[in-house]
């Protein structure tokens, strides 16, 4: 009898699923976007812990010497899932030393983050990825610095996107001028 027990327990005992709590979502949208404005050179933007829905792209335009820090990348979650104006979820131009670590975007209707014309970006810790995994639907860019020089990506996270992962200047072994 026992010979018959062992199996059955291990198999009621590898078919009980633990399941995750869903996410529940906050917004801080307004909030977010006026920080991004108001911020003063020098500043720093705290994320905090959380999922964050939104439903337009946040941008900074301008700023130099900014930190936006969230509290990890698995913790600090902004989502545009449920977008419905603009095209990237995080853009940011015109700017420089920027640093942006500790947090992750996801589903954004076209690239998840935009750099642009940015002199010394610093992408670290951000996980960009399209949850529902890769489409031809997502968006082209997971990580998407252009026209930017100095530009340091470390301990990324890019999954998902229609075309390609991370997409900018990329040149090993030396700064771009």
């Amino acid at each position: 009898m026992l010979k018959y027990l062992l199996p059955c327990l291990c198999i009621i005992v590898s078919c009980s699923n633990q399941k995750s709590e869903p996410r529940v979502w906050q917004s801080i949208e307004q909030r977010l976007q006026t920080q991004l404005i108001t911020v003063a050179d020098g500043g720093l933007i705290e994320l905090p812990e959380g999922n964050f829905m939104f439903t337009k792209s946040l941008a900074m335009d301008g700023k130099s010497n900014i930190t936006i820090k969230g509290k990890g990348a698995d913790k600090t979650i902004l989502s545009f899932k449920n977008q419905s104006e603009g095209a990237q979820g995080l853009l940011i131009t015109n700017g420089n030393n920027i640093t942006l670590e500790d947090f992750s975007i996801e589903d954004a209707k076209g690239d998840n983050l935009k750099v642009s014309e940015v002199n010394g970006i610093t992408l670290r810790r951000i996980n960009s990825v399209w949850a529902d995994g890769p489409k031809t639907e997502n968006g082209a860019y997971a990580l998407y610095p252009v026209l930017c020089k100095h530009v340091l990506i470390e301990e990324c996270v890019a999954m998902g996107s229609s075309d390609a992962g991370i997409y900018g200047p990329i040149r090993f072994g030396h700064y771009q001028k």
